[in-house]
């Protein structure tokens, strides 16, 4: 009897542990699957998000489509043309004149010119200087080389010209006044004394620079012993 009770109850812990082991693997294999189920079912998300950004992409990008084909000609030589032209245009900007100021680069290679004497290509390079900038800060000076260019030529008629242009865009500037000094010359050139003194004396009364009336004054004084 004692025998059969021993075996009872080993039989019994057998069968727990065994209830205990099945139990541990079914509940492994089903935590297992839910893990599976949680996993599909983030994928099934993130799938079905792309295939929205990828509807979501295609209408904007027909929607760009139908703006374009509003804008473009319906003729396609002449959309072809178009596309060239915005092509050409956008290739050229980067390197376009009006991107870069070479003012400075063009003034100082006119004034080297000219202090080298070749007063023919100092004026090319002033005149250049005057056409694709109007609005340089070099204007009154590059005016102003012109004209003692022509002067220094002895083109009297080009050098007052451009003295009259001085004049009529710069009256009050320095280099105006000193400019007119040389219309005074060009007057005792041809002998006219009268207007070369008239010019000296307007230059003393005008211009407020010292050295510029002095001068003026110098040149007016020499012109009345003559």
């Amino acid at each position: 009897m004692k025998n059969q009770n021993s075996l009872f109850v080993v039989f019994c812990l057998c069968l727990t542990i065994g209830i205990v082991a099945v139990y541990g693997v079914l509940v492994g294999h089903f935590n297992g699957h839910q893990k599976y189920e949680m996993q599909i079912s983030a994928l099934n998300e993130k799938v079905e998000k792309e295939q929205f950004n990828n509807s979501l992409l295609s209408y904007q990008l027909k929607d760009f489509q139908q703006t374009v084909a509003q804008v473009l000609p319906d003729n396609k030589t002449l959309q072809a043309k178009y596309e060239l032209n915005n092509l050409a245009s956008a290739v050229r900007s980067p390197a376009s004149d009006a991107a870069i100021d070479l003012s400075p680069v063009i003034f100082e290679r006119a004034k080297k010119y000219f202090t080298q004497h070749s007063y023919d290509k100092a004026i090319k390079e002033f005149n250049t200087l005057l056409e694709k900038y109007p609005l340089t800060s070099h204007s009154v000076e590059a005016h102003f080389f012109i004209a003692e260019s022509y002067f220094l030529k002895k083109d009297f008629r080009s050098s007052l010209a451009t003295i009259d242009d001085m004049v009529t865009q710069y009256p009050d500037n320095d280099l105006t006044g000193f400019i007119l000094l040389r219309m005074g010359q060009i007057s005792e050139y041809n002998n006219q004394v009268d207007e070369a003194a008239e010019v000296y004396n307007t230059v003393a009364k005008n211009f407020k620079n010292e050295d510029l009336r002095k001068q003026a004054r110098k040149l007016a004084q020499s012109v009345e012993f003559k």
